[in-house]
């Protein structure tokens, strides 16, 4: 087998995904007609999921509505491509509606700190997710597990609410891997993941380019570009409000409001390279945040991300084009990385902290030791066995091929995009 042809075992769907779509077509084919019905179904959906009644949420909604008709209408898609992405709407609409009664019935979720925050990101497939499972394992920080992001709220006490306990949560969460494994067997040797594993924020943020790995939504692309994403990243700090409530309740004590008080909340350690186009907004929203920057070899992190849209594009759409991919994604990240570096040139000394690849991989304890003392943390017995034990972990069951040819890309045009 050739590298190139490894490169589309990766993104190769099960066996059986063929003939389900097959079988379901009649009946998606009329439930999913009308985008604006389908939409509408979605709300009543993740209102029946809650017990809780919609409050007047028009903006919300109406962005909600503009992702879902993207999607739906996109040309391609596949019976069990269009149950994904409305299960996706109604999961996200059910955690705007439980958030906001949350806030509601308890005010004083709003006054919990989130208390300088560390957020890891960098053009995709450069470490960015070892190096958030390596700094989460310092002992004074907490990353969110997919379990939790997939189902952040706790309950807001409000009559006829549904109430979904740490084991039904963690549950569920088991089930979406199990049937994303079954789906896409090698998707494992792409990005490993796990329930109760660190996962990217971006499961949180209503809207992200994280939408377009799915299917293509070019308009749905041009907007996000175009548009301010601060109120992505309020909701991700209201929803990282509700998680430290919901620790803190669970663990039998009242969080303080103020970070400097007794049993403070742990500094929260968030990643994606999705960050990079939106680092203005989020340094808005979290103004004492850090931003580590991985850095690697674009052709190897541009041929490895197209694998990995690859394949969750073939989930999702009858034919999937890699030259597409490969045009389409390198545009995205070289404007991404364009706009990041001109954050940064306007932050505040110390705002960002570099992380090469090779230094990372070379020495991560000692990368650890080194990101952590420098942001002001003692780096204690406890977190450096704790870091030595996660560097000892295989979590990659299988290679993960890729070529840059695949994407009808080469060396020289990527590096020439990004200034190489």
């Amino acid at each position: 087998m050739s590298v190139n042809e490894g490169a589309f075992v990766n993104a190769r769907p099960a066996w059986w995904v063929a003939p389900a779509n097959t079988l379901l077509t009649p009946a998606t084919r009329s439930r999913f007609r009308d985008p604006a019905r389908a939409f509408e179904a979605a709300e009543r959906a993740a209102a029946d999921r809650s017990g809780l009644p919609w409050p007047r949420d028009r903006e919300f909604r109406s962005r909600m509505r503009f992702l879902s008709d993207a999607w739906l209408s996109a040309p391609g898609v596949t019976p069990l491509g269009r149950l994904s992405v409305q299960n996706e709407v109604e999961r996200r609409l059910e955690t705007r509606l439980r958030l906001l009664h949350l806030f509601e019935a308890r005010p004083e979720v709003a006054d919990q700190v989130v208390d300088r925050p560390v957020f890891i990101t960098g053009l995709p497939r450069t470490g960015t997710t070892f190096a958030h499972g390596l700094l989460a394992q310092h002992a004074r920080t907490r990353a969110p597990a997919l379990w939790e992001l997939l189902d952040p709220v706790p309950p807001s006490g409000r009559e006829g609410e549904r109430v979904r306990d740490r084991r039904e949560r963690l549950a569920s969460a088991r089930s979406v891997i199990r049937f994303l494994n079954a789906m896409a067997p090698r998707w494992q040797s792409i990005h490993p993941m796990h329930p109760l594993e660190p996962e990217e924020c971006v499961f949180l943020l209503p809207h992200s380019m994280a939408h377009h790995v799915r299917i293509p939504v070019p308009e749905y692309r041009a907007w996000m570009e175009e548009r301010d994403t601060t109120p992505d990243y309020e909701f991700l700090k209201a929803a990282l409000q509700a998680m430290q409530l919901d620790h803190a309740t669970a663990a039998g004590r009242r969080p303080p409001a103020s970070a400097a008080g007794r049993g403070a909340p742990r500094r929260w350690v968030l990643k994606s390279p999705l960050h990079l186009g939106s680092l203005d907004a989020l340094l808005r929203v979290f103004p004492d945040a850090t931003v580590v920057l991985t850095d690697r070899d674009p052709v190897r992190a541009t041929a490895s991300w197209g694998s990995l849209v690859e394949a969750g594009m073939a989930l999702h759409l009858d034919r999937v084009d890699p030259h597409w991919i490969g045009e389409e994604w390198l545009g995205i990240w070289t404007r991404s990385m364009a706009r990041a570096e001109r954050v940064r040139a306007a932050s505040a000394p110390g705002t960002f902290v570099d992380l090469p690849y090779d230094e990372l991989t070379a020495d991560p304890v000692g990368v650890a030791e080194r990101v952590w003392t420098g942001l002001g943390e003692e780096f204690d017995d406890l977190s450096r066995r704790r870091t030595t034990d996660y560097t000892r972990r295989d979590r990659r069951p299988s290679p993960h091929r890729y070529t840059i040819d695949r994407y009808g890309l080469t060396p020289e045009r990527v590096l020439a995009a990004f200034g190489g």
